[in-house]
């Protein structure tokens, strides 16, 4: 995706700690400890390159630590926020874990079933994220899969511009119209036929939309 913005424009990609490159941290941090992390890293670069206008994109759980950083960690730093298939309101019905998986979880924590089986159903009955999660990284997908976001989103007050998936599973669009109707901040664009990764599936409309709030006279 970076490949398709233009050259004039100064970016900076991260990889937050414990994705891509990164080391994971070493103790399980929630949203706000990333997004501290990330507000060192941006405020050195911006007052290195010498921006006067920086523009934060966050998809998934990116998009959480973006949430954090113009709300309450560094919001200073951030001029416009374009979020991504981000979870900003979590369903008011979650849907259970499967009976077997709770079962197995129960017999586990009384020692009555080896960690190798409650392992086995982890990973039959998991999340992707939690599957392919290994050590630290699965605390931090813990604590921070239960986090809500809607107050710090409410309390954003510059442009916050919002690309969904009209198929996206993971984030709802139904629960991104309501986050958009609850900001006066808040525009939202829903791309038909995409679903939850944007950034693999449509990565030209990211780009594109970037490309408008950079430059809003084109």
């Amino acid at each position: 995706m970076i490949e398709l913005l233009d050259e004039e424009l100064s970016v900076l990609t991260l990889d937050l700690p414990g994705f891509g490159d990164s080391d994971a941290p070493l103790v399980a941090i929630d949203s706000v400890g990333y997004a501290e992390a990330v507000a060192q890293v941006v405020r050195e670069w911006r007052e290195q390159v010498g921006l006067s206008r920086l523009i934060v994109v966050g998809h998934s759980f990116g998009g959480r630590v973006a949430i954090q950083l113009a709300s309450v960690v560094a919001p200073e730093l951030v001029d416009e926020l374009l979020l991504v298939g981000v979870p900003i309101i979590r369903p008011q019905s979650r849907t259970k874990s499967p009976l077997g998986y709770r079962l197995v979880r129960a017999l586990a924590g009384i020692g009555l079933l080896s960690n190798e089986r409650l392992e086995s159903a982890r990973q039959r009955y998991g999340s992707d994220d939690y599957r392919h999660a290994v050590g630290v990284m699965r605390e931090i997908f813990v604590k921070v899969v239960n986090e809500d976001y809607q107050e710090h989103f409410l309390m954003i007050d510059r442009p916050i511009w919002m690309l969904w998936g009209a198929l996206d599973m993971a984030c709802p669009v139904d629960l991104a119209r309501r986050a958009a109707n609850s900001s006066t901040w808040a525009t939202l664009e829903v791309l038909d036929g995409v679903h939850h990764l944007v950034p693999l599936e449509d990565p030209e409309s990211i780009a594109h939309m970037i490309k408008r709030v950079c430059n809003p006279s084109q």
